[in-house]
């Protein structure tokens, strides 16, 4: 009894615990809204994103982010720490009269140098011309610099008039090359370049720190975005201001460093997107693409709007130039060529800028003016803006519903969408999962900068041509804000599964009357939301069946339930056990385990000692903690699901409620593990019987159907490549990309009141009625 009452006021002391922490962050919402300035209309040439001042509370303290609420993390929180560490080595080199301690950062420098590698990825280009003690500073940063890329680090010296010939030629872990005469910027790096040994090149200036992460996302952009010819990073001012967030190239030639001096954190600044230049001081080409454009045109020579002209040949060329903010860089600007344009070589970048203007001239004429609505022209290549609404930010790894949203967004993208998320319920930006978003091109909504679905799309409404909402809640909170502040656009309305269904399913197993009347409410508020959208999406043929009953309506769509292909190398007999993962904040889960622990595990106990039970999954209630035993192993939430799946023989899925169809049996069929379920667990999937999967519902035949899968390799060979053939014919990311183009195709002609037409029907019949 005393062990009772010590766990009950435990857990009223975390249940206390979470109340406090739930009530500071309600206070601390309040506030950042009632900071927030109004809107003030939209629309128009003047449109921009709404200006409010915020701290950045990581640059502050002194102590880390353990003493900052959830709110103050911010998206570019590493830039704070990697200027932290530029200002610790010049503090500790060149903190006392000049001219510094080289001789001692040489040698520190040399004792943490890396390997040189015979066969780069990548080649680091650094042209120098003096101010030696920034390019140590830049060294230190890149000699501790993690990454899954070889690198090559080639220093140009340009002739420089102090002694940095002297120390860098000491150097361990750099080539060096001192040029017979000081020719200017744009010759040193085209001679570092033909020094290069690396598939990619990557122009990096002298007075720069890396940040965790740079060369990582710089060259793995390249994997994202195939047609992309140039990839930029982010930069920084010492003080972790904003340097350029991508730039803009305007009709008179003239250029911008688009979010210059601004707070780098809000949302327009922090995800990648097709720009017109990256500034020269941190951009990487594939090096065949590089020796192929000749390098900078000496026509720019000494120095600025090379890079310009540089983005605009790759372009010129059929590819890309995407600003990657996930790559970052802290630049003390001016630190070579200094910042005053009247004199010096600085005063080239006024004469550049008109060589630039008259060269490219035919193609700038259709831009802009300077100044001249930025937001657009930051990405003038967008025609299209979808918005993704869905309850928070998607936690791929946590739920199959998240992957789900991730993948939606991808599929908005493929198909020539600019996405734009917002959560409807969490407001925090979240390290991880916002940023995921972010580096493929989502643009996010998140605080302190949103805060409010209403005044989130008084603002920003009549941008979009369509918004996607998942689930019916959100939808019931949404749908009249969108109509009012986006009559233009078709709504969406994913209803991920029929939750009444669900509901019906769970109140018959545990003969709930309670629960009986929370689903007949529950189907009529779901009714409704299928009503008052253009067009409803389910990932089951079963109830879209049901949705049309229910609407009376056609324009109902099914969307596959997306998985990427993985596959697998390990074969039948280097497996053992069997395996179910689910996300267990989701209660048809739990039951599915507890059912499958207590009425059929202990037949296939008994029948075969030797195998064992995996539990993995996000959520862990006490309950499913408390089965850990000998033969049953409580994994929790898995990193990497492939560490699950090839370890396992059988996946089982022993659902006996939900609805829709189950991420996990997709999830378990993509890495090449066969699948033991019951009729819930495939519902609507379009999985056969015998040929992807094995379906039994009795756990007598359940147990057999394990143990059969388990034993028979030629039966497991047949499952297991079934499935995968299954998913990469119809979960594949295109076939989604089909459905979702004929969604909100759906969804269009419905607003537009010719329901049961194609677009091409009613545009045929608009011009009839035009042309009499």
């Amino acid at each position: 009894m005393a062990a009772d009452r010590h766990q009950a006021v435990a857990l009223i002391n975390r249940l206390l615990e979470v109340e406090l922490n739930t009530l500071e962050l309600r206070a601390e919402n309040s506030r950042l809204r009632s900071e927030m300035r109004p809107v003030s209309g939209s629309g128009g040439q003047s449109f921009d994103v709404p200006r409010t001042v915020h701290d950045w509370p990581l640059s502050s303290v002194a102590d880390g982010a353990s003493s900052l609420s959830l709110y103050d993390i911010r998206v570019d929180d590493a830039v704070v720490y990697e200027g932290r560490r530029g200002q610790a080595f010049f503090d500790r080199f060149f903190s006392s009269d000049e001219p510094g301690d080289f001789s001692g950062a040489v040698a520190y420098l040399n004792g943490i140098a890396p390997q040189p590698s015979s066969r780069p990825d990548a080649s680091i280009v650094i042209p120098v011309y003096g101010q030696l003690s920034y390019t140590l500073n830049c060294l230190e940063s890149l000699f501790q610099h993690r990454s899954k890329y070889s690198f090559e680090i080639i220093i140009v010296d340009d002739v420089s008039p102090d002694n940095s010939q002297a120390f860098l030629s000491c150097l361990q872990g750099i080539i060096y090359q001192r040029q017979p005469s000081n020719g200017g910027f744009i010759n040193s790096c085209n001679t570092g370049a033909s020094l290069a040994n690396g598939r990619y090149m990557v122009m990096l200036n002298n007075d720069t720190r890396v940040v965790d992460g740079w060369l990582d996302e710089l060259l793995g952009s390249f994997n994202i975005w195939p047609k992309a010819g140039l990839i930029g990073s982010k930069l920084f001012y010492s003080d972790g201001s904003l340097q350029e967030a991508g730039g803009i190239i305007w009709r008179d030639g003239s250029s911008w460093n688009y979010g210059r001096n601004d707070d780098p954190n809000r949302p327009q600044y922090s995800h990648a997107r097709q720009v017109d230049y990256i500034s020269g001081c941190s951009i990487a080409l594939p090096a065949s693409l590089w020796h192929e454009l000749g390098g900078f045109d000496r026509v720019f020579t000494p120095a600025y709007c090379e890079d310009a002209d540089l983005a605009l040949r790759v372009i010129d060329r059929g590819h890309e130039v995407w600003f990657q903010p996930r790559s970052r860089i802290v630049h003390y600007e001016g630190k070579t060529s200094g910042t005053d344009t009247g004199s010096g070589v600085k005063a080239y970048q006024v004469i550049n800028s008109k060589k630039l203007f008259l060269r490219w001239q035919d193609r700038l004429s259709f831009r802009r003016r300077n100044a001249d609505a930025p937001y657009f022209e930051r990405e003038r290549d967008v025609r299209k803006r979808i918005l993704v609404v869905d309850i928070t930010t998607p936690t791929p790894n946590q739920d199959a519903g998240s992957v789900q949203t991730f993948m939606a967004l991808q599929c908005c993208l493929e198909l020539g969408y600019k996405p734009y998320f917002v959560p409807v319920d969490n407001w925090l930006f979240q390290p991880g999962y916002t940023t995921d978003l972010q580096r493929m091109g989502v643009e996010c909504a998140y605080a302190p900068y949103d805060l409010d679905f209403a005044r989130y799309m008084a603002h920003y409404g009549w941008l979009f041509d369509a918004v996607l909402v998942y689930r019916p809640t959100v939808m019931e909170r949404c749908v009249s804000v969108i109509r009012e502040t986006a009559p233009q656009a078709a709504v969406m309305f994913h209803v991920a599964d029929l939750h009444y269904l669900r509901m019906e399913r769970t109140a018959a197993l545990n003969n709930d009357a309670d629960l009986w009347n929370a689903a007949a409410a529950m189907k009529l508020r779901e009714e409704a939301m299928v009503k008052a959208a253009d067009c409803t999406i389910t990932h089951s043929d079963a109830e879209a069946v049901l949705l049309r009953e229910m609407s009376g309506h056609e324009n109902i769509v099914t969307w596959p339930l997306m998985f990427e292909y993985f596959g697998t190398n390990v074969d039948f007999s280097a497996r053992k056990d069997i395996c179910f993962l689910g996300g267990y904040g989701h209660p048809p889960n739990v039951d599915a385990v507890m059912y499958f622990v207590e009425e059929i595990f202990p037949l296939i106990r008994k029948a075969n000692q030797g195998i064992r039970f995996l539990i993995a999954g996000s959520r862990v209630p006490d309950e499913i903690k408390a089965l850990d035993c000998e033969d049953i192993e409580v994994l929790g939430l898995v990193d990497d699901l492939r560490d699950l799946f090839d370890r396992a023989r059988v996946f089982v899925c022993p659902l006996r409620a939900g609805a829709g169809v189950k991420g996990k049996v997709a999830s378990s069929l993509s890495y090449g593990l066969p699948v033991v379920s019951t009729d819930i667990g495939v519902e609507g999937a379009g999985l056969e019987e015998g040929v992807h999967v094995l379906v039994e519902n009795d756990p007598e035949k359940f147990k057999d159907a394990v143990l059969r899968l388990y034993n028979d390799e030629a039966l497991w060979n047949h499952l297991s490549k079934q499935g995968q053939v299954f998913v990469k014919d119809r979960l594949s990311t295109g076939k989604g990309v089909e459905v979702l183009a004929k969604a909100i195709e759906v969804a269009h002609v419905r607003r537009l009141g010719f329901e049961g037409h194609t677009m091409s029907e009613v545009k045929l019949k608009q011009s009839v009625q035009v042309n009499g």
